[in-house]
């Protein structure tokens, strides 16, 4: 009878507050879709992507479109690579090590140049050109776990929590699955507690897939003015894909298999698409035949946004369902019966890009990128019905980050037809709290070779990137941290064909 009544109450309520949990998106989401870097062709990635002021490059047109006013011909670029992930996951003095490969394509496009007759009486453009093609400007593709021994607090909190700090209830809700799976129940005083004691040893283990990634369709336009000022245009179609899993374990470590707790599963399912727009305008003055420089401002994206969530939750409570006349064995598994699925709109911010280059003779070049990037302009925009979630994320996002600059360098130097280069990129660190100045550092060496009608190029890109997370974040617990230090080694391949 008990068990009846719990689960009436619980689906009434559901009934009553379906909506209470359609939004999942937070300040992590905003910048995972916001924080972009360009993978680029072979050359470029060579040195490093800084090619705001060096122009000629199907990449480039990502950064700073007026490049396309210094193309000579036209041309075909294809470019795949294969990009190997190791990640290391160091949680309470344990390490854990996890690997995995991936084969994509960076850039596929065409770049078509009109030259202005020799005899240029009534116009001063040396050329215009059209572009069309796509590039690869995020990669979410990793893998990562760590795992270790915890006695100070435990995630079944967060369910518990759920239910003692809310009167709104759904099949999404902490509160419904730590109830319905007997992680949680209520006692005489009307308290939901959580079966896991304080204190009791714990192991906790996290694991998390993620794959997907963000292209973007550019459409550029631009030419080249007396051969000194290069302006263009570019009108970026990005693409969201977006998948992860996020599974996390508590297992009891006491070794008594009669306190009602042996273990529980948390598996979060996290499907994400979305279609935007923006536009990119550039210019490149050449200075002299050594100087170049270059200014690009990119605005926001829109993008129009499809979550599909869904949670699964298994609890292994040993000998407590008999106390509630359940005799179905000591596993519980509750699914909601469909996913939630929710559509909004993401503003990621606008950029400002300033370049310059220094050329050595026909030899080769120096070159460097300043990209300044306001994270704090992120934002959500949800119907009016979520209005007070949408000003509360917002002003989450406004109090996590902080205006940012990252920076590229790069050099190429010439050995008759063959080209050797170097790049470093330093992505800076949006993170208010953070003392690292830089989040994501990477190295990049490349080679190319050049015959008459058809271009060649290698390159490997080492990334290095740092972050910090909690198992699990629950309102006046100090959950420990696990550190994520992850290396992405990257072989990139290009072909490009001048017609």
């Amino acid at each position: 009878v008990f068990l009846f009544m719990k689960n009436i109450i619980i689906n009434s309520i559901c009934f009553l507050f379906c909506c209470s949990n359609a939004m999942a998106q937070n300040e992590l989401d905003a910048l995972r879709y916001s924080q972009t870097q360009l993978y680029g062709n072979a050359r470029s990635a060579g040195y490093g992507n800084a090619n705001g002021a060096i122009g000629a490059d199907f990449g480039g047109l990502s950064y700073n479109p007026a490049g396309i006013g210094l193309y000579r011909k036209s041309e075909f670029v294809f470019s795949p690579s294969l990009k190997i992930n190791a990640t290391k996951g160091v949680f309470q003095n344990n390490t854990t090590t996890t690997t995995n490969t991936k084969f994509n394509v960076n850039t596929f496009g065409l770049v078509f140049i009109s030259k202005s007759a020799e005899n240029k009486t009534y116009s001063s453009w040396e050329s215009t050109g059209f572009a069309i093609g796509y590039n690869r400007i995020n990669d979410f593709n990793i893998n990562y776990a760590y795992s270790g021994a915890n006695n100070s607090s435990t995630g079944s909190s967060y369910f518990s929590n759920g239910a003692n700090n809310t009167n709104t209830v759904d099949g999404y809700s902490p509160q419904y699955l730590g109830y319905q799976s007997y992680l949680v129940n209520k006692n005489s005083a009307g308290q939901y507690l959580s079966v896991v004691t304080p204190g009791m040893p714990l192991t906790q283990t996290k694991e998390y897939t993620q794959s997907g990634n963000m292209n973007e369709v550019v459409l550029s336009f631009g030419g080249n003015y007396n051969n000194v000022l290069m302006l263009g245009a570019t009108i970026g179609i990005p693409s969201i894909n977006y998948n992860a899993i996020r599974i996390f374990t508590e297992r009891d470590a006491s070794g008594n298999t009669n306190n009602d707790f042996e273990s529980f599963t948390y598996k979060e399912k996290l499907n994400t698409s979305g279609t935007g727009i923006n536009l990119k305008l550039g210019s490149i003055v050449k200075v002299n035949d050594q100087i170049r420089l270059g200014l690009a401002y990119h605005t926001g994206s829109s993008f129009a946004m499809n979550d599909l969530y869904a949670v699964t939750l298994q609890t292994h409570t040993e000998n407590l369902k008999i106390k509630y006349n359940d005799l179905t064995g000591p596993i519980t598994t509750i699914q909601p019966d469909k996913d939630n699925n929710f559509n909004y709109t993401l503003i990621t911010p606008n950029k400002f890009i300033a370049s310059a280059a220094y050329f050595i003779n026909k030899n080769g070049f120096v070159s460097i990128d300043i990209e300044n990037v306001n994270y704090t302009n992120m934002r959500f925009k949800y119907s009016s019905e979520f209005a007070s979630y949408q000003t509360a994320v917002n002003n989450k996002i406004a109090m996590a980050y902080k205006n940012s600059q990252n920076y590229r360098l790069g050099a190429e130097w010439r050995i008759e037809n063959k080209m050797f280069r170097a790049g470093l990129n330093l992505v800076g660190n949006p993170n208010k709290t953070s003392e690292k100045a830089f989040s994501s550092i990477k190295y990049a060496l490349g080679f190319g070779i050049r015959f008459d009608q058809i271009y060649l190029d290698a390159a490997y890109v080492l990334t290095k990137n740092f972050s910090q997370e909690q198992p699990y974040t629950i309102d006046g617990i100090n959950a420990p941290i696990a550190s994520i230090n992850n290396s992405m080694s990257s072989l990139i391949f290009s072909i490009c064909t001048k017609f």
